[in-house]
């Protein structure tokens, strides 16, 4: 029986590690709005500080002073942008029989290239089915919109709150937490939650304006060169940056599908304009307004999209890079040097390190 308690301590240690997976799984969308709302908290932070400081306003009125304020930029924003936005909207519908015309076009130069390849499939049924499926995936969507946009008014409010919460009791939480740890690593800690916190405040504050420098930069290229539907467009390219390295030319396809309707210099002109935007923005743009604040490998980063997205969707691709920011920090700052201390002891004991079977065998001999 005493030979057998390892055993089952072991499978009731794997029962409950399973356990808890699946409960985090399970809770992922409550993680992913708890995440979210530390993001905003820390962004918030620094601004409801200076507010604080300089003015004495208590860090919860600060705080909500901040989200009026950014609402109301929001508002202008849109009160500027909505306008031109209709009016492209219905531009499309007087566009439609010229895109048609060209359709009709793309259409015989496939013919003409399937005379050549009869393997491939006829054009007609390939339109035929992925209309079906747009069709099919708009009803889906139409039918659930409105529950959609009152989980999307829970989730904000839930964001809202949360993060204001946090904001008026983060020196309170962050002390609590310290009262957890032993007073010779108290320090150490309260230096890797403070590190913690700035990275990701800092990042998303950043990535705020990058968004706004890169739709601005893509409305006035898509006005030079004369691509309609320029206001939706940016708008849409602006956000892709939410989702690092795949986001911005994911966000493209819309931009590169109308600018091909217009013609092939139009395409190429919109083409080179968003690799040299993209240039711009990881040279110039992204270094000097978010520097180096996460200093993560981008194999962590393409890692952490990949694995985010795969969970939680696009809201999980954005959170990705700050939570793999915080786990970096966490193996480099506690991992590292407790294994490093751990080798250090076994060698200062004397003791000897494991070596292959192989070498044991060639050493005898």
């Amino acid at each position: 029986m005493r030979r057998a308690l390892p055993v089952y301590i072991a499978l009731a240690l794997a029962l409950l590690t399973a356990v808890s997976i699946l409960l985090l799984y399970a809770l992922r969308h409550v993680l992913l709005i708890l995440f979210v709302s530390i993001l905003f908290a820390a962004a918030l932070s620094g601004p409801s500080e200076w507010l604080h400081d300089r003015l004495r306003l208590p860090r919860g009125i600060a705080a909500v002073l901040i989200y009026v304020v950014a609402f109301a930029v929001l508002v202008g924003v849109g009160w500027l942008v909505v306008p031109p936005l209709l009016g492209q909207v219905a531009e499309f519908a007087d566009r439609a029989p010229q895109y048609a015309d060209r359709y009709d076009g793309i259409r015989k130069a496939y013919g003409d290239l399937r005379r050549d390849y009869p393997a491939l499939p006829p054009f007609d049924d390939q339109m035929s089915r992925l209309g079906n499926a747009i069709l099919d995936r708009a009803g889906e969507r139409a039918s659930s919109l409105p529950g959609n946009l009152f989980s999307m008014f829970l989730d904000l409010l839930s964001v809202f709150v949360i993060s204001l919460l946090l904001v008026t009791n983060r020196m309170r939480l962050r002390g609590f937490t310290l009262s957890l740890v032993g007073h010779d690593h108290r320090d150490r800690v309260a230096e890797i939650l403070d590190r913690s916190w700035a990275r990701i405040g800092v990042y998303l504050r950043a990535k705020v304006i990058v968004m706004a420098i890169v739709g601005a930069l893509t409305y006035v290229a898509l006005l030079v060169i004369g691509v309609p539907f320029a206001v939706p467009l940016a708008i849409i390219v602006a956000f892709g940056e939410l989702i690092p390295r795949a986001g911005p030319w994911l966000a493209r396809i819309p931009l590169l599908s109308i600018a091909a309707l217009e013609g092939p210099r139009t395409f190429f002109l919109t083409l080179a304009a968003s690799i040299l935007i993209e240039n711009l923005k990881g040279y110039v743009i992204s270094p000097f307004v978010e520097g180096d604040q996460l200093d993560i490998h981008p194999l962590v980063v393409f890692v952490a999209v990949l694995v985010g997205a795969t969970l939680a969707g696009p809201a999980g691709a954005f959170v990705a890079v700050p939570a793999a920011a915080i786990v970096d920090i966490v193996v480099r700052e506690v991992l590292v040097p407790w294994r490093k201390e751990q080798i250090a002891d076994a060698g200062g004991r004397g003791e000897v390190p494991l070596r292959p079977a192989g070498a044991r065998t060639a050493a005898r001999s």
